[in-house]
């Protein structure tokens, strides 16, 4: 988060008089606020360019809220495939296509087939962008009458396996795109095949839109955040997830702080959590089974318990001057007042 300077001095307001100019296109900005929901207000720039350096803030209700500022990366949604997307195209092998396939490998009746003790490879482009450095977990069938196989991600290659079995192991991506199987004198067959950016405990499984808790389990589910986009010890973020629930109970944390509310029903749920010293968004089942979809980490504002928590600078601003490296400016309040956000050079 950045941190802007009070232009309050000694009570009063200094007027600005050397910062507005022309007003910037589509200068002012008005969102009608949903009790304790951020909303997200891109600064505007100029017809050259550059971006405004003052902001002005109104309410048409007596409700306070909140703001905080932010540049373009503090605003970037720190959960990577919230959606549980599937990285791998057919990886049920249900038709010849998706893979390209080294000597030796065919693609028929729902399997891809090694023959004659191969030592080729089966692969693909990731059908989602790989992010070198990343944790992802891949999940696989094969049966075996030869050699061994090995999984690989971005150029990276996890464990030989050979024996019949359905494996699953988290693989830390190189720097290519690349998903392959690559065979060591290997006959056999190859299922089943899935990625995911998650790490998923014992019982945790997707489908390529949810992760799925079968079994009432105690395990988690997790993922190390981007290095690009990286948790800020003590900043807030705004989490927001789709769950499903048959038994047990889900409770979200960050960074290794502080969890968030325990959650033991079907509902899409919210909620602002602090942040810890570590990379990882984490969901912490205990007896559960259901599902879990549509995850968000936002940096945002937060609403004070009181008027005397949270930083005084975020509480009911007349304005701010902005520095030149602030694109987004959240605000929220526990009311539902419309906020206006006027601009200038």
């Amino acid at each position: 988060m950045v941190n802007l300077p009070d232009y309050h001095q000694g009570g009063a307001l200094q007027a600005p008089s050397t910062q507005l100019q022309s007003p910037l296109t589509s200068y002012v900005q008005a969102n009608l606020l949903a009790a304790n929901v951020p909303e997200f207000i891109t600064v505007p720039t100029d017809e050259n360019g550059k971006k405004a350096r003052f902001v002005l803030f109104g309410k048409g209700a007596a409700a306070d809220f909140y703001a905080s500022a932010f540049t373009t990366a503090d605003a970037t949604d720190r959960c990577t495939n919230g959606t549980f997307a599937e990285y791998v195209t057919n990886g049920a092998f249900g038709s010849d296509t998706g893979w390209t396939k080294g000597t030796g490998w065919t693609i028929a009746a729902g399997v891809a087939t090694a023959t004659g003790a191969i030592s080729t490879a089966i692969s693909q482009t990731s059908a989602i962008t790989l992010i070198a450095g990343y944790t992802y977990t891949i999940t696989y069938d094969i049966t075996r009458t030869a050699g061994t196989i090995t999984p690989s991600i971005g150029g990276t290659a996890g464990t030989a396996q050979n024996a019949d079995g359905t494996y699953t192991e988290t693989i830390v991506a190189g720097s290519t795109q690349i998903l392959a199987f690559t065979g060591a004198g290997f006959s056999g067959t190859l299922d089943n095949v899935t990625v995911t950016g998650w790490v998923l405990g014992t019982g945790w499984t997707t489908d390529g839109s949810t992760a799925i808790a079968t079994g009432a389990i105690d395990t988690d589910l997790s993922q190390t955040v981007n290095s690009a986009y990286p948790l800020v010890e003590g900043q807030i973020y705004y989490v927001t997830f789709t769950m499903t629930r048959s038994a047990g109970s889900v409770a979200v944390s960050l960074g290794g702080g502080t969890a968030g509310t325990s959650r033991s029903s079907a509902a899409t749920f919210s909620e602002y959590i602090t942040a810890g010293s570590t990379q990882d968004i984490l969901f912490d089942a205990s007896g559960f089974s259901g599902t879990i979809d549509t995850v968000t980490v936002l940096p945002a504002a937060k609403v004070p318990a009181d008027t005397t928590n949270g930083t005084a600078s975020e509480q009911n601003p007349v304005g701010w001057f902005l520095n030149s490296n602030v694109d987004t400016i959240s605000i929220v309040s526990a009311g539902t007042p419309i906020i206006t956000a006027s601009f200038y050079k």
